[in-house]
């Protein structure tokens, strides 16, 4: 008995699970809450390419993960955009769940602007309060402090290996998997500090280490030449890159050139 996939109106036949043309799954049953509970679960655990399967890769094979991808194993890892983008949205949850606006008087926390003339003092103030307004605001668009970041560390990691078989898309795809999973591991930190109030600045010291180490083996493994000193050097300036621009923009902004 013949019939007919509900997606793309393939034929098949009685016995086929799926689709040939499109793989969808035959036949379907209608939708039900287990069904959606049922395909989310599937989504991050299945035992072939599911979300905690690769963090499972990522810390086991690091680059070669996205070595792998690249050379056509598409089926066999989550997809790098995807796990890029589900990073990105927990990275917006994390840093805005407690749900508090930090507001600060400029005055208190600088007694030394005091001692200024009234015009130099008003003028320091706005800087102030401009730096606090660009610093909640990196803080309330995390998802898109990553998604802007990821295209110049892709650029600066191609410069260097520009020598290397890689292109610069390659390189984009690799760091959607290296730089979304120190993320992450930021996610996990800020939403332990919900609870246990980790200090902040030691939050951000792990964080940094954490990525520079793992962008210098995630490189090392990816690229195969075995030339670790040149990772972590290469690392680090994309690392600087990040942070300079970053106050650069801050800068700016407080300075009032722009915004």
């Amino acid at each position: 008995m013949e019939t007919t996939c509900q997606n793309c109106d393939t034929a098949l036949v009685e016995d086929y699970h799926y689709c040939p043309n499109c793989s969808q799954k035959t036949p379907l049953h209608r939708l039900s809450l287990h069904e959606v509970f049922h395909e989310l679960l599937h989504y991050f655990t299945h035992a072939d390419k599911g979300f905690l399967v690769l963090i499972k890769e990522l810390v086991v094979k690091n680059g070669l993960v996205a070595q792998e991808y690249i050379a056509g194993k598409r089926k066999k890892y989550f997809s790098p955009l995807n796990f890029f983008m589900i990073v990105a949205a927990l990275n917006l949850i994390a840093m805005t769940a407690d749900g508090i606006e930090e507001k600060h008087d400029v005055l208190k926390e600088n007694p030394q602007l005091m001692q200024l003339d009234a015009a130099s003092r008003q003028h320091m103030i706005q800087m102030y309060e401009r730096q606090y307004t660009a610093i909640n605001f990196i803080r309330t668009h995390a998802n898109k402090t990553v998604l802007v970041s990821l295209p110049f560390m892709a650029l600066i990691f191609w410069f260097f290996y520009r020598k290397e078989k890689y292109n610069y898309t390659e390189h984009l795809v690799a760091g959607m998997y290296m730089y979304a999973f120190c993320t992450l591991f930021f996610v996990v930190l800020t939403l332990l500090n919900l609870i246990t109030s980790i200090n902040t600045n030691l939050i951000y010291l792990l964080c940094l280490l954490l990525q520079m180490g793992y962008f210098t083996v995630f490189y090392q493994n990816f690229i195969g030449d075995g030339k670790k000193l040149k990772a972590f050097l290469v690392s680090l300036c994309v690392i600087t890159f990040t942070f300079l621009a970053s106050g650069i923009l801050v800068w700016l902004y407080m300075a009032g050139l722009f915004g």
